[in-house]
């Protein structure tokens, strides 16, 4: 175990603001000692809640949804619409075993595919970047991957301090390092060492940073920074992904190197990693964070894919 940053040191957090975590934490915690199955059931009737109840979430994954899956019937679409927010918070469920459980029993029964191509990766000894995307596990992933090889990763933190210092105290069980984009020279360097860095660039970023290119059929905000950190570095990028299988089994897949990146065509770079993440979505679509506005930011001209966020009451 990594040595906890004073930054994370719970007496950082006595203050009357941060009750409400604590109690949401102290929550997490007993949920942590349910059993396996009670979680499941947990995040199952949890998701079905918030699906009935969340309009706004609801209809940013049924706006998503409908157009990555035009192929699918309204039926079909709509159910991995239920699909997914029941996948999301099963995650969350999930996830309170890496913060406060023992993952061990997962561990021993994880399903490894294309190691092969980790290993070889690691062998051409200029570092590896690991492309991954926001799947429904969420940080039960993180000692799934670490069993296999040492999880280092980049990160966002949490928005919450107590909520940011509680997650990055328990990854520090099952992570060797962390960078946040503020670490982006440390973490160059990690990396020229042959080290190997997990990064989840999915998200919709700003557009200095970012190019169009095709994902799901869709012109999609794609950020050039992977790009970047393997010019940068020279590492060799590999894509992760990580998914929740049947009975209990979890399954963690590595793709063949990405041979020749990155071109010199930004949004050729874009629509290579973009594919990628598209074939590892498809093999458990309903396990994507598809709650996420994912397409928020158009190319010029192009009506927005979803209204306005409504403004919370004060």
């Amino acid at each position: 175990m990594r040595p906890i940053d004073p930054k994370y040191y719970y007496r950082n957090f006595i203050h009357p603001r941060y009750w409400g975590m604590w109690f949401a934490i102290f929550v997490l915690f007993l949920i942590s000692l349910l059993p396996y199955k009670g979680k499941i059931a947990l995040g199952r009737w949890l998701g079905g809640l918030q699906y009935k109840y969340d309009k706004e979430r609801r209809h940013v994954a049924q706006t998503n949804i409908r157009a990555c899956f035009p192929e699918l019937s309204e039926q079909e679409q709509e159910k991995l619409v239920y699909d997914n927010f029941v996948s999301i918070a099963t995650g969350y469920m999930e996830s309170t075993i890496a913060w406060f459980g023992n993952p061990k029993p997962f561990i021993e029964s994880l399903e490894v595919h294309g190691k092969e191509h980790l290993e070889e990766a690691k062998a051409r000894g200029k570092g590896v970047i690991l492309i991954g995307a926001h799947f429904s596990i969420i940080d039960f992933a993180g000692p799934l991957v670490h069993s296999v090889e040492p999880f280092n990763y980049m990160y966002r933190p949490q928005n919450n301090p107590l909520l940011n210092a509680m997650v990055e105290r328990a990854r520090r069980h099952y992570s060797n390092r962390d960078f946040t984009k503020r670490e982006i020279k440390p973490m160059l360097e990690f990396i020229k060492q042959g080290n190997v860095v997990w990064y989840a660039p999915d998200q919709d970023a700003s557009p200095q940073h970012s190019v169009f290119a095709p994902f799901f059929g869709i012109a999609t905000s794609t950020l050039t920074t992977p790009a970047w950190l393997a010019r940068e570095t020279g590492a060799t990028i590999v894509m992760l992904s990580q998914y929740r299988e049947k009975n209990g089994v979890y399954s963690v897949y590595y793709s063949p190197i990405v041979e020749g990146y990155p071109e010199e065509d930004e949004v050729a770079n874009a629509a290579r990693l973009n594919a990628g993440l598209e074939e590892a979505i498809r093999r458990h679509p309903e396990q994507y964070l598809w709650l996420h506005r994912r397409f928020k930011l158009r190319p010029e001209g192009e009506k927005a894919f979803y209204p306005p966020k409504r403004k919370k009451k004060m």
